[in-house]
């Protein structure tokens, strides 16, 4: 198994943030039902060490990078 990465978990909950904003238009809602995608994707272990390994500041900079990319109309 690969091991999962900051930049790997942002832009797999990207993606779904982005397809979800699309039906609801409710950025809380969006955010809480692609981290949920991502805990039964990669395990919510894996998630959260991901989570709480990051340097705040990485995590925002990819987080915002990654959304921006995939449906900056969104933001």
């Amino acid at each position: 198994m690969i091991e999962l990465t900051l930049a790997s978990l942002l832009s797999t909950m990207s993606a779904d943030f982005c397809a979800i904003m699309e039906k609801e238009n409710d950025v809380v809602k969006s955010t809480l039902i692609a981290y949920s995608k991502a805990n039964q994707k990669y395990g919510s272990d894996n998630v959260i060490r991901v989570v709480t390994e990051a340097n705040p500041i990485e995590l925002r900079a990819l987080a915002l990078s990654n959304v921006v990319t995939k449906c900056p109309n969104k933001l």
